[in-house]
């Protein structure tokens, strides 16, 4: 396994475990006063002030190249930063989160079919297979790996804010495909956080107009801490960073270790149990991530 590699798949199982939790403080959030432009336009103020003394020079330097991207960054920003993570906090007023990953877990479907639809990306039988692998695998977990709890799963309008939002992502995955790989990841991190945040700033004053204009109890302030630094800063840097290694299709299937780790979270503080079919899923999803990467040989 070269180090590319390898580097790889530790950024993109972080980026994966820090976006699971994304889904549980979303839904905590709709028990408090931080609604989802709200919480959307914290998360990124916050974000966007903690990484500003790192790439504040670096921005200055490739000021021109960003003059002369303009149009993809800002196209780039509201897919990623914009939209993905409004709607997904939208949804999440409304529907269960167990909907919310199993709508997230089509992602990788999604962008294999966007890379070709884009790119014209092919996609090998081996990377086929893991991808169907390591869905069989989410699914057991989503499912409790239970068939009939497919029929007990109701859906809602918040569900179809969670299509548009996984729509989006897959989009702004396959579209890191042309920004300039040799560019700093978190000087990109900080230009799309700044459009993403111009076109959330409208949203939240509008939603903020019937609610307090900011957070005001330390709940809130501890989700926006959490979605700020772990589900912004650490999970996108390291999902681009891996994008940039190994392409949008294979990083897609790691995506799928997000019901692995949101049942940890579960276990963890809900009191839930780790039983046998998170044990059966774990293993597909692992085996489909194997199979997607045994062709990397030159990376």
């Amino acid at each position: 396994m070269s180090k590319n590699l390898f580097l790889a798949i530790i950024l993109l199982v972080a980026s994966s475990f820090f976006w699971s939790g994304n889904f549980f403080a979303g839904k905590v959030a709709h028990l408090t006063e931080l609604t989802p432009f709200k919480l959307s336009f914290f998360r990124w103020l916050l974000a966007l002030l903690i990484l500003l003394p790192f790439t504040y020079s670096q921005i200055i330097k490739d000021f021109e190249y960003y003059k002369k991207n303009l149009l993809l960054m800002t196209v780039i920003a509201i897919l990623g930063v914009t939209i993905f993570n409004s709607f997904t906090y939208i949804s999440l007023q409304t529907t269960m989160v167990i909907n919310s990953t199993l709508m997230a877990s089509i992602s990788p479907v999604m962008m294999i079919g966007f890379s070709w639809l884009i790119f014209r990306t092919k996609t090998t039988m081996l990377q086929f297979t893991g991808i169907v692998l390591s869905l069989l695998g989410a699914f057991s977990i989503i499912l409790k790996g239970n068939i009939s709890n497919l029929y007990n799963l109701y859906f809602t309008s918040g569900d179809i804010w969670m299509v548009a939002a996984v729509i989006s992502w897959c989009l702004y995955s396959v579209l890191l495909k042309k920004i300039d790989s040799t560019m700093s990841q978190l000087a990109n991190l900080e230009v799309m956080i700044i459009i993403g945040l111009i076109f959330i700033f409208p949203f939240y004053i509008l939603e903020s107009l019937n609610t307090s204009f900011v957070p005001s109890n330390s709940v809130d302030f501890a989700i926006i801490s959490y979605v700020a630094v772990f589900a912004s800063i650490v999970a996108f840097f390291s999902w681009n960073k891996g994008v940039s290694i190994i392409g949008a299709n294979r990083a897609s299937l790691y995506l799928h270790l997000i019901p692995v780790f949101s049942g940890i979270w579960a276990i963890s503080f809900l009191n839930e149990k780790f039983t046998f079919f998170h044990v059966i899923g774990v293993l597909f999803i692992l085996s489909g991530i194997i199979l997607s990467n045994i062709k990397i040989k030159n990376d």
